[in-house]
Formats: C-alpha cells, sequence, structure tokens
C-alpha cells in the first residue's frame, strides 16, 4: 500500500471566525477545499474536547464530549435548527460579541419545541454514546448549580449516591437533555465536515491525551479505574521528568489509571474512549505512548515533576483488546522524549508509526535519531517541522544557539527567511510514510503564532487566523512540492 502522504497540522480553534474561536463552519470547509487544493491528504487537529482554564484540550472535564466553542451559528440555521426570523437577527454582524451569539444560537436550537423531526436522530445518538454521555450530562448538571470542581458536590451527589442520583436526574431533567442535545449537533456538525473533507481524499488525524482530568466526569463517574483516595483526590499526579522541552518536567497534575482495576473491565473505559476518537477521526495520534509501558508519578501536590518514579503500565495488553473491539483502529505512537526500547518494541509490535520532529535533529551530531538520513527506512514514521508544543520554524531559528544553526547550515544553505521552507523539504523529501506540517510554519510564521509552550499555563492555545487566503503561489508551490516528493494521493 502507498503510504507517502502529505498533510497539515491546524487546529480547529485557529481557524477564523466571526463567533469567538474558530468552529465547524463555512471557513472548516473552506481550509479542506485547500487542503485539496494544495494536494495535502492528511489534515491532523488537536483535541477537541472542552479545554480546561488555561486553554488547554489535553486537561478536559471529559474524554468524550466536544466543546461547544465549536459549534457554527450559520451552521445551525442552514441545517433549520433555528427558524428565519431568529437567525436574521443572529447572524447580523456587529450586534454583540461572537462567543454570546454562538451561545445564543446553542439554546434557540436545542429547544425541545422546536426540532421535533429530530428527535428520531436524537435518540439515536444517544443510544450509541450511552456509556459516557448520560454520566457527563448528569455531571454538568450538577456543576452549573455547584461551581467548582466535582470534589465539592454534595457528599450524596460526589459520591453518586443512588437515591440522590435518581432524584436529580428526575429534578434536573430539561438540563440533563440540553446538554445531550449540544452534543448531538456537535457531533452532527463534526461528522458532516469529515464526511466532507474524505470526500476530497482528506484523512482526519484526530488526537487522544492519554490522561484524564480528576475533575472530570469520568473520574467521578468511573472513580475505581483511577488511583484515588477514599475521598476522591489523586494519590499521585502524572507528567514527564526533565527534557528537552522543559528544565524541572512536566506536572500535569492528572490522576494515574488503576490498570488492574481497567483489566478486570477488560479495558472498556479505554476501548468507549477510543471508539469514540474512532468514530470522529480517521487516524488516532495517541499522546504520550509511552505511558502505556510506564507512567511518571509525582507525589500528590508537588510543586514541580523533578522527584518522581516510573511505574508499570498494561502494554500490549490494552492495544490487543483495541484491536480485537474496533477493527481498522489506526494509530500514530507520540513516542518522542527518553524513549525506552521497550516502548520502541510496543510501538513496532504494532506496526505504528512514530514521530520524527525536526526542530530536534541539529542539537547534538550526525547521529541525530531526528536526522532524516538516520530514519530507519524499514520502520513507519510521520515526520513534523514541530508540533503543537513546538516553536514555529522561524521562531525556532531566531532563538536556535550557535551550535544548532552551523550544523544546520551543514545540511541546508539556511537563513531565517528560509529556514520554513527548508525544514518543509527536508520532511518531505524524507523517507517517512507521511509528512505533516503545521499550517504556521507553511505560511512561515514568527513565535507570536507558536499553539503552547509545555510546563507554562499562560498565553496558550489562543492562536487564530484573522483570515486565511493563502496566495495561489503559495498553494501551487506545496502542492509541486508533494508531487515531486512522492506524497500525492491517487484519488
Amino acid at each position: 500500500m502507498k503510504e507517502r502522504f502529505a498533510g497539515v497540522l491546524m487546529h480547529i480553534s485557529s481557524l477564523p471566525s466571526r463567533f469567538g474561536k474558530g468552529d465547524f463552519g463555512n471557513e472548516a470547509y473552506r481550509f479542506a477545499d485547500w487542503l485539496e487544493a494544495a494536494g495535502q491528504s492528511l489534515w491532523q487537529i488537536l483535541p477537541l474536547n472542552y479545554p480546561d482554564g488555561t486553554g488547554s484540550p489535553y486537561t478536559s472535564f471529559s474524554a468524550n464530549a466536544i466543546s461547544d466553542a465549536y459549534i457554527s451559528p450559520e451552521l445551525l440555521c442552514q441545517e433549520g435548527f433555528i427558524d428565519e426570523r431568529n437567525c436574521e437577527a443572529l447572524l447580523c454582524p456587529g450586534r454583540e460579541p461572537g462567543d454570546r451569539i454562538r451561545e445564543k444560537a446553542l439554546a434557540l436550537a436545542c429547544d425541545p419545541d422546536r426540532n421535533p423531526g429530530k428527535e428520531g436522530e436524537f435518540r439515536e445518538f444517544c443510544a450509541e454514546h450511552a456509556y459516557w454521555l448520560q454520566d457527563t450530562a448528569l455531571f454538568m448538571s450538577i456543576r452549573e448549580q455547584y461551581p467548582g470542581s466535582w470534589y465539592d458536590f454534595p457528599k450524596p451527589l460526589r459520591d453518586r449516591e443512588t437515591t440522590a442520583i435518581r432524584e436529580w436526574e428526575k429534578k434536573h431533567a430539561a438540563s440533563i437533555r440540553n446538554f445531550k442535545y449540544r452534543q448531538f449537533l456537535l457531533f452532527r456538525q463534526w461528522k458532516a465536515l469529515k464526511y466532507y473533507a474524505n470526500a476530497k481524499g482528506i484523512r482526519i488525524i484526530g488526537d487522544i491525551p492519554i490522561f484524564i482530568s480528576g475533575d472530570s466526569a469520568d473520574v467521578w463517574a468511573h472513580r475505581d479505574l483511577f488511583k484515588l483516595n477514599q475521598d476522591g483526590y489523586p494519590k499521585v499526579w502524572t507528567g514527564v521528568p526533565p527534557d528537552l522541552f522543559t528544565k524541572t518536567g512536566q506536572l500535569w497534575a492528572q490522576p494515574h489509571y488503576n490498570w488492574e482495576a481497567m483489566k478486570k473491565e477488560d479495558y472498556r473505559w479505554w476501548v468507549e474512549r477510543t471508539r469514540v476518537a474512532c468514530s470522529l477521526a480517521d487516524i488516532i495520534r495517541i499522546d504520550h505512548f509511552r505511558g502505556f509501558c510506564a507512567a511518571y508519578e509525582v507525589p500528590y501536590g508537588a510543586a514541580t515533576a523533578e522527584k518522581g518514579e516510573w511505574v508499570e503500565g498494561p502494554r500490549e495488553a490494552v492495544f490487543r483488546v483495541l484491536h480485537r473491539e474496533l477493527p481498522g483502529l489506526q494509530v500514530i505512537a507520540e513516542d518522542l522524549g527518553v524513549i525506552t526500547p521497550d516502548v520502541d518494541a510496543l510501538r513496532k509490535q504494532f506496526a505504528y508509526p512514530g514521530m520524527k520532529i525536526l526542530q530536534f535533529a541539529f542539537n547534538s551530531n550526525a547521529e541525530n535519531p531526528y536526522l532524516p538520513e538516520n530514519f530507519d527506512p524499514k520502520d513507519r514514521f510521520v515526520v513534523y517541522t514541530g508540533t503543537h508544543d513546538n516553536d514555529t520554524t522561524r521562531g525556532w531559528y531566531e532563538k536556535a544557539g550557535e551550535h544548532e544553526k552551523a550544523m544546520l547550515k551543514c545540511y541546508l544553505d539556511s537563513s531565517c527567511d528560509t529556514v520554513s521552507l527548508e525544514l518543509i523539504k527536508m520532511a518531505h523529501e524524507s523517507c517517512a510514510m507521511w509528512s505533516v506540517i503545521p499550517l504556521q510554519d507553511i505560511l512561515d510564521l514568527n513565535s507570536d503564532a507558536r499553539m503552547n509552550i509545555p510546563g507554562t499555563t499562560e498565553n496558550n492555545w489562543r492562536w487564530q487566523l484573522q483570515d486565511f487566503d493563502p496566495p495561489e503561489n503559495l498553494t501551487r508551490e506545496l502542492k509541486e512540492l508533494t508531487e515531486k516528493s512522492g506524497r500525492i494521493a491517487l484519488k
């Protein structure tokens, strides 16, 4: 099977939108059109989950729910979920902030008296997602009344006492239904966009964060599946020790799994989580893949991740179950950082492609494993100039030390004005099966367009285009490079 393809890393939130963050609306369809025109056959996104207070989609209150911020008011109108009179009032430019318009549009679309013709489709959605949807909707309805974390819920609700839960479900049925209907609309819009992209020969690469927030519906509803104390607080936090990204490591402050308890349930939580991800994407990038061999734990309440220990994971057991239950599952293993031989062996056991980052290729010597000449042609890799955790390539070069710049000149005749294009060429011409380039590098943007700085919690996840109208010559040159490097997909 031909495997040399090319694609672009571009998160939905970074698309232009007059309603706030980027959404599943017209600009997303325009972006898919541009990918086709540029000869690209992969579109990689970040998690679609609700972000945490810092904006990170990697720490969410639900492993499966899609954030309200991605709903397109325009599509709700086009699809008939909002009547014509309200659409005219809502979509009138400049009347009020876009995020408020989006919330009003959702409220109108979720009114049970307005769309009786969609009830059958809605019920099918609820049945398909029964494993997680009811718990998450219940969790959110309680949070509406008791803002903060679930640890502060009234004790009967915090501990999910049967009588208290039943009474709450009865009393707050409208709120619970509202959340479910929002998810129905969000999944519906995203799947329509995915279908559109797939019809153009573009596959979606989704993203599963390995861990989930302690303050989440998942932990609240499945306390036995996580390492928690009797009050539900984490016994340990997850993270990574000091590495290429951070000197003090990354403290994720998320609970670790109780893998023995998960094994007794045949890893059902992971199966259902992955099932949802597979319905939203064609290929799944699993974040922090090495955590399935061993995860780094630090004491609960630690200030940094400098002092911790590695604890064994389930290794191949969980993936055997995933492939048994989800035939056709395609995975990219995020294997960055210090990778031990057992992690590499696990990846190869299931023929998962790993990741190569070109910005890491010039900080040592000619044996650097991120240099394309050192890629194993018998192995499978996805090569990137950088990821959402890296600076843009132009920004990286501007901050690079003398050694990196000197080593780069041994391979490329680069300057700040050409380095983005040169690394894109290096990625495309490598033996890696797929080459995926952040849109920021295609547009040759500086550090202002960086998505995230690991280990920090401020000013991340904010980058967004005000408009997207790339010049024809850029589109043509990207397509020509893709063709020349043998990465055009045959339709």
